[in-house]
């Protein structure tokens, strides 16, 4: 991510394709009475494996079903923590956390049971986190434990032996040990937002890794669409999984009545996938939804609903933006025309040209996009790290004769003298992603009546079918960024490292920023500002993507429920609500 607007992805950019197996049905399904929380939502969960590369519908469910070994203690990052499935948050004090800073010990809490009945253990918990950061490229765990980005190098070689992970992540009688490469201050806001521990044995069960050296790299980066687990759960908390099916991408979770904590209100979940915005709203009226995933454009609507009430929420962490790749495949790509710049089309590398970036950048009328497509209910990105020192004024504003100097100097004045043609897909029945691109192709086409962008919808199933060639082919798409834990560093490292997901994706890289990143993970919070700084000014200058803006969080609920209020919307995890404590009396 959050509306899936450029087929998902919770956090990861290159995975957001694939991720956005989408609404095949739009069946009504009736909020039954007692206790069953009906949720109709844009789109279907992709995968229900909370340790491969998440989509956002599936990150949501997930958060129901699985527990992670610490928890906020708060409304803010700056809260700190309490125990969850540890039970004790390691510190000095206690002397779970070691002088040096690297190395953790979290005693693993007895009597919890998974779902399918079998006890936790510290076995469970480190097979967890060792399969976290061995299933995905881009786990947030590798950096922090073995000082790399990814546990294979340029090369696709492997540059960590199996010897290496087994001996940073470890038991101790009941404990968890984890050994860091170096103090990682957001260690356990990262163990906070990440709700992943799991059966071993279940999971090996069901075709997953069996936690041995001898099969590991089998499982490296495994693609979310080939997990045994994408319609399968086995967690430890209040909610556990009845019905997950791929078809429908209907999936209906149950009251856990053997949880060890504060058991959940609510006796079922059900998450409907409806296609058709004015289908969710109607389902939602009707009372055959208890919340509809909406859009700012139903406002309107529903307030003139007697029996719907809406809740406005804090200030959006989600960053909206429109992903240049570099250089994307030439072979029967639809989206490039004839894949020259002759006037009906663009050439692979279209996006490499800085000057059409920029020309991009200034031609977008971002007062329009804000009014028409968020209904000025938005924010403007000003900085790839969002924070209160940011720039007051993003470095791209509309500015028609500039954005007419860079594309005069784009590919030695070709694209201004034969101009271009491209299509960007949006999905079927995406209303707000059609508005924002048919507000892109006007905007193009003021700036010279030759360029040409065509929006062209597509079905979900065609989306899901041919997820893995669309992210080789696209050459430019609108995509979400939330940040996987509340931590600046975050954002500078998925939005800017030549190794984070999104300059891996595109092909963009610059040393310095890579530098800078390192030293911004380092340096106390209160003193990267300097850093983040310099992050800008190099952004302004190479214009790798367009940020856009960021939209206030709103829910629309029907009345009656509890539970619902802003105060019980997780900031951590990007305004999920936390189902335990949402009742329907």
């Amino acid at each position: 991510m959050k509306k899936n607007h450029f087929l998902p992805g919770i956090n990861e950019i290159t995975c957001c394709l694939a991720a956005g197996a989408a609404v095949l049905l739009a069946a009504s399904v009736p909020a039954l009475a007692g206790g069953t929380f009906v949720m109709t939502t844009a789109v279907a969960p992709f995968t229900l494996d909370p340790s491969g590369n998440m989509d956002h519908q599936g990150g949501m469910i997930s958060l129901s079903i699985y527990e992670p070994l610490v928890a906020f203690a708060g409304k803010s990052p700056d809260s700190g923590f309490v125990p969850a499935l540890s039970t004790e948050v390691p510190a000095e004090a206690n002397g779970r956390l070691s002088r040096d800073g690297r190395t953790y010990t979290f005693p693993i809490r007895k009597g919890v049971k998974f779902h399918d009945g079998t006890p936790l253990t510290a076995a469970d918990a480190a097979y967890s986190l060792l399969r976290a950061m061995i299933t995905s490229d881009y786990s947030l765990f590798v950096k922090p434990i073995l000082g790399i980005n990814s546990l294979r190098g340029k090369d696709e070689a492997f540059v960590v032996a199996f010897a290496e992970l087994s001996k940073a992540v470890k038991t101790d009688g009941d404990n968890l040990v984890v050994t860091l490469k170096e103090p990682y201050q957001p260690f356990l806001s990262m163990l906070a937002s990440k709700p992943f521990i799991m059966s071993r044995a279940w999971a090996a069960a069901n075709g997953e890794w069996d936690g041995t050296e001898a099969t590991w790299k089998k499982y490296f980066n495994i693609k979310a669409a080939n997990s045994g687990l994408r319609a399968k759960a086995n967690g430890t908390g209040p909610f556990k999984l009845d019905t997950a099916d791929l078809k429908t991408g209907r999936v209906t979770l149950v009251k856990n009545a053997d949880y060890w904590g504060t058991p959940a209100l609510l006796d079922r979940l059900v998450f409907t996938p409806v296609g058709k915005e004015t289908t969710r709203l109607s389902m939602l009226e009707m009372g055959d939804a208890d919340y509809a995933d909406l859009s700012r454009s139903c406002l309107r609507d529903l307030a003139d609903m007697k029996n719907v009430t809406v809740k406005e929420g804090p200030p959006s962490q989600t960053v909206s933006v429109f992903v240049f790749k570099f250089k994307v495949a030439a072979q029967d790509n639809p989206f490039i025309g004839s894949g020259k710049l002759d006037g009906k089309g663009i050439t692979p590398d279209f996006f490499s040209d800085l000057d059409v970036r920029k020309g991009f950048a200034y031609a977008l009328d971002y007062e329009n996009i804000l009014r028409q497509v968020a209904r000025y209910e938005a924010r403007r990105i000003t900085s790839p790290v969002p924070r209160p020192g940011a720039p007051s004024v993003s470095p791209y504003v509309y500015d028609a004769a500039k954005a007419e100097e860079h594309f005069k100097k784009a590919f030695g004045g070709r694209v201004w003298e034969k101009g271009f043609e491209f299509s960007v897909p949006y999905a079927l029945g995406d209303d707000l992603g059609q508005q924002l691109w048919e507000r892109v192709a006007e905007a193009l086409k003021k700036i010279n009546p030759k360029f040409v962008l065509r929006p062209a919808p597509r079905t979900m199933e065609d989306f899901v079918a041919n997820g893995e060639k669309l992210q080789l082919q696209l050459p430019l798409f609108w995509t979400y960024f939330e940040p996987e834990y509340p931590d600046n560093y975050n954002y500078a490292y998925v939005m800017l490292h030549s190794e984070g997901p999104v300059s891996k994706f595109t092909g963009y890289s610059n040393k310095k920023i890579d530098q800078l990143c390192e030293e911004a993970l380092r340096t106390p919070g209160d003193k990267r500002e300097e850093l983040f700084t310099g992050m800008d000014k190099i952004y302004a200058e190479d214009a790798p993507y367009i940020l856009l803006y960021s939209s206030n969080k709103f829910k629309a609920f029907r009345k009656g429920l509890t539970g619902t209020e802003p105060d019980n919307w997780l900031y951590y995890s990007n305004g999920f609500m936390d189902f335990s404590k949402v009742d329907k009396p």
